[in-house]
């Protein structure tokens, strides 16, 4: 990586953590699925296996912002090397982990309503019958 010196280089840096933080949360969206659909269903009268499912899909999505945010935090900004500059960034960073989270959740949850008798859809919690 190379330094940051102006303020263009930084709108560039800035246009790039953007769109790295929409194909994080789609690559995280793909693991979770691959996570829901891992876990076993228990059956019987009393199913709990959506519990799992559900604190997996959520601990994914935590887990994956933070990571980003962090790896922008201590890797990229030391190369930027003027501190206006780097609270920009900092600030853009904060947004980018931000719409990981809103992608992430939004689609997540709009696609487990779409698919609900699925293993991804039992995360939202049992169908009534």
């Amino acid at each position: 990586m190379k330094k940051i010196e102006n303020i263009r280089q930084l709108e560039s840096l800035t246009t790039e953590t953007y769109i790295q933080a929409a194909l994080v949360a789609a690559a995280a969206l793909v693991v979770a699925l691959m996570i829901a659909r891992a876990i076993k269903w228990k059956g019987g009268k009393i199913d709990r296996s959506h519990r799992k499912r559900r604190v997996a899909f959520i601990a994914t999505g935590i887990v994956v912002a933070l990571a980003f945010c962090l790896y922008n935090y201590f890797y990229v900004s030391e190369f930027i090397t003027k501190a206006p500059l780097r609270d920009k960034f900092l600030q853009a960073n904060v947004f980018a982990t931000l719409l990981i989270l809103g992608i992430y959740f939004i689609a997540g949850i709009s696609s487990m309503l779409a698919f609900r008798r699925s293993k991804w859809g039992s995360i939202m919690g049992k169908l009534k019958r």
